[in-house]
């Protein structure tokens, strides 16, 4: 599969953009508490973008190399209306687990979920940010399994993964991702 740097560069301007209307939807969002504080009967603190490892190196890289895949895989027509299906379908079941899981008593607020059941302007868009986001790497997994993904293409979006999966485990390992412990 051959690389393009227009895909590439259109991919991490519009992955940068977004992030940055999350980060706006955050800063503009006068509702949210200060940043770190306490949430209520915890003592945890309420994390905003900044704080968190997954919206900060794990979307602007790792998840702009996995699109760059997913666009290539598009690109090169690799798609037909089953895997547009099952890409619409993974997306909308991904998005709403998130929602579901998000919205309960137990999550842990954040900038995205700022009290039980509350969902602000930044968790509304991180929603199908999160869903396209899941679809593209289940379909980027399975173009790789059935040997349709190679070269450079594939190892961008390996790296993509890779670099993820090692801000996820670090989002855990600081703690960012406890549930909320009530004092």
């Amino acid at each position: 599969m051959e690389f393009s740097w227009k895909i590439m560069a259109c991919v991490v301007a519009f992955n940068s953009l977004y992030y940055v209307l999350g980060f706006l939807a955050q800063t503009l969002d006068y509702s949210l508490p200060p940043r770190h504080s306490t949430i209520p009967g915890t003592n945890q603190k309420f994390l905003y973008m900044k704080d968190l490892w997954r919206t900060g190196l794990a979307d602007l890289i790792g998840v702009a190399l996995i699109y760059n895949t997913f666009f290539h895989l598009v690109r090169e027509g690799k798609f037909n209306v089953w895997h547009w299906s099952a890409f619409a379908l993974l997306a909308v079941v991904s998005t709403l687990i998130f929602l579901i899981i998000c919205l309960r008593e137990t999550h842990k607020p954040d900038v995205g979920f700022p009290e039980p059941g509350v969902i602000s302007a930044n968790g509304l868009l991180h929603l199908p940010y999160f869903g396209v986001g899941i679809a593209a790497s289940l379909m980027c997994i399975w173009f790789m399994a059935i040997g349709d993904l190679c070269g450079p293409v594939l190892w961008m979006g390996l790296v993509g993964g890779v670099t993820y999966i090692f801000f996820f485990i670090w989002e855990m390992k600081t703690g960012n991702l406890d549930p909320l412990n009530k004092l």
